[in-house]
């Protein structure tokens, strides 16, 4: 009796833990009644997602991996979405590619997309999200837009920490302040955009490379 419950333990924490399709779909679903939520009309094509659909593969929006395993990627872009953001990304555990950008998202990046830590593209810009930029768990990120937003303070609390792969890194149109030194660690960066910030001190020494 003992190893059976224990192996039904195990199988309850894999199936709440995103560890299948079936899970992704699950948090997609719940994702979809956060944003019909907060949005109460004008709503974006989140709400054709059907709990009926067998496959959230074909839903508007949602990219899966080959063979449609697990979903990797989601483009919200441009949905009429306002409100906080979405408190459980990180149960998508495939998820790479993320674009919300083109909303009216307020508050905070919450704690829990720092988590996403297979995100490759993250794509925030034209909001107005706020506070300071906490990202050091998106090790894996290679393009980065948060431009045109209200984010404050440092950018030393998230780089050179989510430097390593770097590729495309837009700040701009924010509230950043303090030195622009803290890109040392980029060295597959290809394009930096910080204007439009409070910015100060001597020019980051890395960009004659």
């Amino acid at each position: 009796m003992v190893i059976h419950y224990k192996l039904f333990e195990f199988a309850a924490f894999a199936a709440v833990s995103g560890n299948s399709l079936d899970t992704d779909k699950e948090v997609l679903l719940n994702l979809k009644s956060f944003l019909e939520e907060q949005n109460r009309v004008n709503r974006g094509r989140y709400t054709e997602w059907n709990e009926r659909s067998s496959n959230p593969c074909e839903w508007y929006g949602i990219l899966c991996s080959n063979g449609e395993a697990r979903i990797i990627g989601i483009d919200l872009s441009d949905s009429n979405i306002s409100g906080e953001m979405f408190n459980n990304f990180s149960a998508l555990t495939h998820l790479q590619h993320l674009d919300l950008s083109k909303n009216t998202l307020n508050g905070v990046i919450l704690d829990d997309l720092n988590r996403c830590h297979n995100l490759v593209y993250l794509k925030l810009s034209h909001n107005i999200l706020g506070g300071e930029l906490m990202l050091t768990g998106l090790t894996s990120l290679e393009k980065l837009d948060l431009s045109t937003n209200r984010f404050h303070g440092e950018v030393k609390f998230s780089f050179p920490a989510i430097c390593h792969k770097l590729v495309v890194a837009n700040l701009s149109m924010n509230n950043f302040w303090g030195s622009i030194d803290y890109f040392d660690g980029c060295w597959n960066l290809q394009y930096l955009d910080l204007s439009s910030n409070n910015f100060s001190g001597n020019i980051w020494t890395g960009l004659q490379r």
